[in-house]
């Protein structure tokens, strides 16, 4: 059996027991139980970790094992531990991008003092998904991976579908830390936006591996087709983010349903109608 990661980390006098022959080490299985609980944000930037006696008390470890797992949690930057004072979860950087704004991520990230870096994952012909065809129009594909890395760490794990009928020429050095917006503009295409949708997904191995985060912990998922201004389909891409991304959007306001006027707009619309009726002849005057 293995450590109950949803559990909360206030002491309790029940133990997590380990499989001890499961070839993990103890250490170990504490640090991703914990890691699992920081990267699902039930425990927030700033938020305290149990002490190192009640991390024992839980797990039923020495208190070595514990400051082991603690050890590797503060050399991955997930925690903070201040002597006499205990360990807190470190703060997280907070990256912020448009979710109106098709492309310009690296402008948006940099506009924030930040340093982002593309790397190519992967880039094959391949048959385009069912949804990416139909946004497409075509089977006849590129899938191009790549991660955008904000100083070093991930930020998205991106999946893009392009037509091969519009790109025959594509190599990962033509796009390796450039974007694939402007390589498109080099080529006489230019990108105009399209729709897009965004929803809160739980991540599966692939995109955990990239986003260097655990399994199955919730990530933004921004997907859509980005057309050309004759409305052609120049790509369909899938874009997850770690949970520490933020969306902004502009509201606005719908305009007011008919019927909806105010007291003052009808007394208003009463007052013209019966100017109108004098002038006409229709209505004497009032005193």
């Amino acid at each position: 059996m293995t450590v109950d990661e949803s559990a909360s980390t206030d002491d309790v006098p029940l133990q997590r027991r380990f499989d001890r022959a499961a070839g993990v080490p103890l250490y170990a299985q504490i640090r991703d139980a914990l890691r699992q609980q920081i990267d699902s944000h039930s425990l927030p930037s700033g938020a305290p970790l149990p002490t190192e006696e009640a991390l024992q008390a839980r797990y039923g470890v020495s208190r070595s094992v514990v400051r082991q797992a603690l050890g590797d949690l503060a050399d991955l930057g997930l925690i903070v531990r201040q002597r006499g004072r205990g360990s807190v979860v470190a703060p997280r950087p907070e990256h912020r991008r448009r979710a109106d704004q098709a492309g310009g991520l690296r402008q948006q990230v940099e506009a924030s003092g930040h340093h982002l870096r593309t790397e190519i994952v992967g880039l094959a012909v391949d048959e385009a998904p069912s949804t990416a065809a139909t946004a497409l129009g075509l089977t006849d594909t590129w899938r191009l991976e790549r991660i955008r890395r904000v100083e070093e760490q991930p930020l998205v794990f991106m999946r893009t579908w392009l037509p091969r009928e519009l790109f025959p020429h594509l190599s990962a050095e033509d796009l390796d830390g450039g974007s694939l917006h402007d390589w498109m503009r080099a080529r006489g295409v230019e990108p105009q936006g399209g729709p897009r949708q965004l929803q809160a997904v739980p991540a599966d191995e692939a995109v955990a591996a990239h986003l260097d985060l655990r399994v199955g912990v919730p990530v933004l998922l921004l997907q859509g087709v980005t057309r050309d201004q004759y409305g052609r389909g120049l790509e369909w891409f899938t874009a997850w983010h770690r949970p520490d991304t933020v969306f902004d959007v502009d509201a606005h306001v719908g305009p007011r349903p008919p019927g909806a006027g105010s007291g003052e707009e009808l007394g208003r619309v009463r007052e013209l109608v019966q100017e109108l009726a004098v002038l006409l002849g229709t209505q004497p005057p009032r005193a």
